[in-house]
């Protein structure tokens, strides 16, 4: 799996997508004028970062062989800004669901989980991942939820806020 962005990234999506495939062990693809239609036909699964007035505002996520698309209308906060620190690259990623996120867990396993190398199904005591994905509903609003990445219990970034959740097909 890699990741990429739309044509001419804003600096700060840039540290977004590293930030990103840093956390998920994946690779970045500078897409430079490469249209999305080549990528679509070299990889089966990746991840493309829209963005909206300058910041990450749309992570899609493509699998070409089911020819669909889950599409997330985001706002994001960097590594810097959540723990100061760059992470670096991991060795093992688990992910946690709470009870109100539940209902997406299959939809992130199809589209992200299982096509990462990196990715091993969490037991409630498993403590041999070297980083987790933890998914929890806003208790702000309910029609939002974060993604939040951890190291043990200290929380990394990039933390992703979900505003809405879409699957489509892809378009021709």
């Amino acid at each position: 799996m890699i990741i990429t962005t739309s044509r001419k990234p804003s600096q700060r999506t840039r540290s977004f997508v590293k930030d990103l495939a840093s956390v998920l062990g994946i690779k970045i693809l500078n897409r430079g004028k490469t249209p999305l239609k080549d990528i679509l036909e070299t990889y089966d699964n990746f991840i493309v970062v829209e963005e909206f007035k300058g910041n990450p505002g749309k992570l899609k996520f493509y699998n070409t062989k089911k020819n669909e698309v889950l599409s997330l209308i985001i706002a994001t906060k960097l590594q810097k800004e959540v723990c100061g620190e760059n992470v670096g690259m991991i060795k093992k990623l688990g992910a946690e669901f709470d009870k109100s996120t539940s209902e997406y867990k299959n939809v992130f396993y199809d589209f992200l989980f299982k096509n990462l190398d990196s990715f091993d199904e969490l037991n409630e005591d498993d403590n041999e991942s070297s980083f987790k994905v933890g998914f929890k509903k806003s208790s702000k609003d309910d029609n939002v939820f974060y993604i939040q990445f951890y190291k043990g219990d200290k929380e990394l970034g990039p933390l992703i806020k979900v505003k809405s959740v879409k699957i489509m097909d892809i378009e021709s």
